[in-house]
C-alpha cells in the first residue's frame, strides 16, 4: 500500500512539474532599451502574450459564432413572403436552432469552467463534450433541411438569406469542432479512468 501511494505521489509530482517549470519560464521577462525613448522596457518572454491572445481570440470567436448564428435564426423566424408550407418549416428549424444555441452556450460555459488543476488530473468535462457533439449533429441535420428548403424558394432574396443562415451554422459547427478537439487534447493524469465511466 505504501509503495502504491509513493508511486501515485511521484506520478502527480511528475505530471505537474513541467507545468510549474514552464509557468516560471513564462514569468521571466527581458529588459530591453526602447530606441525611441531610450528607457528600459520590460518585454514578456516566450509565448505569454501569444497564449493569452490566442485564448481570448478563441473565446471571442466562439461567442461571435453563437451570436451570428442566433441573429441569423431570428431573421429566419421573421421572414415574410415565403410559401406557407416552406415558411412554416423555416420557422420551425429556426426556433429549434435558437433553443439549441442556449444549450450550446451552457455546455461551452460548463466545459470552460473546469479549473486547470481538475483538467490536469481528470481531463476535460467529457459530458459537456458529448453534449456538444450531439448539438453539432443536430446542427448538421438543420443545415441539410435548410439547404433543401433553399432549393425550394422562388425569391432570390429569400434564398440568399437561407444561404447566410446555412453558412453561419457551418461556421459554428467548425468552431465547435475546433474547441472540442482542443479540449480532448488536454493532458490529464486520470482522464482515461474518467472516460471509462462516461
Amino acid at each position: 500500500m505504501r509503495k502504491l501511494m509513493t508511486i501515485v505521489f511521484a506520478l502527480i509530482v511528475l505530471a505537474f512539474t513541467p507545468n510549474f517549470v514552464s509557468a516560471q519560464g513564462v514569468q521571466q521577462q527581458d529588459r530591453v532599451q526602447d530606441p525611441t525613448t531610450h528607457e528600459a522596457v520590460t518585454t514578456p518572454q516566450g509565448n505569454q502574450v501569444v497564449n493569452q491572445n490566442q485564448v481570448q481570440t478563441q473565446n471571442q470567436g466562439e461567442e461571435q459564432q453563437l451570436m451570428v448564428a442566433t441573429q441569423q435564426m431570428q431573421q429566419l423566424m421573421d421572414m415574410e413572403g415565403l410559401d406557407e408550407e416552406v415558411g412554416e418549416k423555416v420557422r420551425n428549424i429556426a426556433e429549434q436552432q435558437v433553443q439549441a444555441q442556449s444549450q450550446i452556450q451552457a455546455q461551452i460555459e460548463k466545459m470552460q469552467s473546469k479549473s486547470g488543476l481538475l483538467k490536469g488530473l481528470f481531463g476535460p468535462d467529457y459530458g459537456a463534450i458529448k453534449n456538444l457533439k450531439q448539438q453539432m449533429e443536430q446542427n448538421q441535420q438543420r443545415i441539410q433541411q435548410l439547404q433543401a428548403l433553399a432549393n425550394e424558394v422562388q425569391n432570390e432574396g429569400d434564398e440568399t438569406q437561407l444561404q447566410e443562415a446555412i453558412s453561419a451554422l457551418v461556421q459554428q459547427n467548425t468552431a465547435l469542432q475546433e474547441q472540442i478537439q482542443a479540449e480532448e487534447q488536454v493532458f490529464s493524469l486520470f482522464g482515461w479512468l474518467v472516460r471509462l465511466f462516461q
